[in-house]
């Protein structure tokens, strides 16, 4: 509270023009200038960038504590909406920060150009209107990628490149369309017949060739369980949260081209079309997605909660068999201090060479099962090389290994 009486009337004033603010915040922002009002510091240029850097990485850990709050929202109220004030205690904690975080980076910013880091003051936004220098000195301080708040990333240092994926340019290949009118035989990625012609090359640089490759790649992703599998509990969840995005894409762009389809033949662009097949067949389409106007598709929803319910999940090592097999010892030593991706595609390699036995006499999976032990071993013991020896040693007194151990499935019993 201040003291000074003519500053407690500018407080109120602040006040009486926004009355969801309440006099002590309006009383500290008359007292405290904001970051972007201090002159720049004078530091060396590596210094400068680092500063940057460590503030973008303070935004980033802001951005997930956002995220965190919101995906709790059972627990933590539901987050105010855009122009509303803040009242719960964490709401208020993000958007005091979030002003002071975006005040700092703007100070950084100019702290970097008159140190020289960078050749202009980086818009702070980075949006399609900046200058090209502008848009170099926000890459060059706040590098894009994910970084410091992601397991496994570290801070880019002053100078290294570090490109970003997800913020890879889009590649735009279209260069050939399909003529004439819709064809009687139907495109397949892989299946033969009387009614249907290959996918490729016809569609090849057509606007329909990326919905192709995206199923081709994902198609190769199923083939790689039965020739590579060995997938750990993260691996699966990050395959749940890439479904659960694809799913949303996928829902996008069965609306988009419905939507685009039923629009020609509204305006009579596209003749020769069974409306009433259309529709219904379109209707189905939706509700299979869960299309509802208002409401969060029902498929990416649903893979979201299955990949909450899997949060914390951890490893187990199989039940203890007693003693340890003799697959296991003879392959185990062969795999010793092997990576667990080199494991994975051993066991890969031995499932496809037992599936090519079978053809013409018994398979003998002994060898691929001893993989799978070892895979699962690693898994729990969060290994990413393996340790022969200490492997047998949990395998025969599994309850001294400090390991979570398997129990038989509710379902099973």
């Amino acid at each position: 509270m201040t003291r000074d009486r003519a500053r407690k009337q500018k407080a109120r004033a602040v006040q009486d023009q926004n009355p969801s603010r309440a006099y002590t915040d309006a009383a500290r922002e008359l007292e405290m200038p904001k970051a972007s009002q201090h002159p720049p510091a004078e530091v060396p240029a590596t210094v400068a960038v680092m500063m940057a850097r460590q503030l973008h990485a303070a935004w980033m850990h802001l951005i997930a504590f956002e995220n965190l709050a919101k995906e709790y929202g059972k627990v933590i109220p539901e987050w105010p909406k855009l122009g509303e004030t803040p009242r719960n205690p964490v709401h208020k904690a993000a958007d005091q920060a979030t002003s002071l975080l975006y005040e700092l980076r703007e100070w950084a910013g100019r702290t970097a150009h008159a140190s020289g880091a960078v050749e202009a003051v980086p818009n702070g936004f980075g949006g399609a209107g900046d200058t090209s220098a502008e848009r170099r000195a926000e890459t060059a301080l706040f590098p894009p990628g994910e970084w410091c708040r992601v397991a496994g990333q570290t801070m880019p240092q002053p100078g290294e490149e570090r490109p970003d994926p997800a913020q890879a340019p889009l590649e735009r290949p279209v260069t050939a369309n399909l003529l004439g009118p819709v064809p009687e035989k139907r495109f397949s990625a892989r299946a033969s017949g009387r009614d249907l012609q290959p996918a490729f090359p016809a569609v090849d640089k057509t606007p329909a060739a990326a919905v192709w490759q995206a199923e081709r790649t994902l198609y190769n992703a199923v083939c790689q369980h039965w020739e590579a599998p060995g997938d750990t509990p993260a691996d699966l969840a990050a395959s749940l949260d890439g479904l659960e995005d694809l799913a949303d894409t996928f829902t996008s762009a069965c609306t988009h081209t419905l939507g685009e389809v039923r629009r020609r033949i509204d305006e009579r662009l596209l003749v020769g079309v069974d409306e009433a097949a259309f529709d219904q067949a379109a209707d189905t389409v939706r509700a299979q997605l869960g299309i509802e106007e208002g409401y969060v598709p029902k498929l990416a929803y649903a893979l979201s909660q299955a990949r909450t319910a899997m949060t914390g999940a951890a490893a187990a090592l199989p039940g203890a068999l007693g003693q340890v097999p003799v697959a296991l010892t003879r392959t185990g030593r062969a795999l010793d201090g092997k990576p667990l991706a080199h494991v994975r595609d051993q066991l890969g390699s031995e499932r496809h060479l037992q599936r090519l036995r079978s053809k013409t006499r018994m398979p003998e999976y002994d060898k691929a099962d001893a993989i799978r032990r070892v895979l699962h071993w690693m898994h729990a013991a969060d290994a990413n090389t393996y340790d022969h020896a200490r492997h047998l040693a949990d395998e025969q007194q599994p309850t001294r290994s400090g390991l979570p151990i398997s129990e038989p499935s509710p379902r099973k019993r």
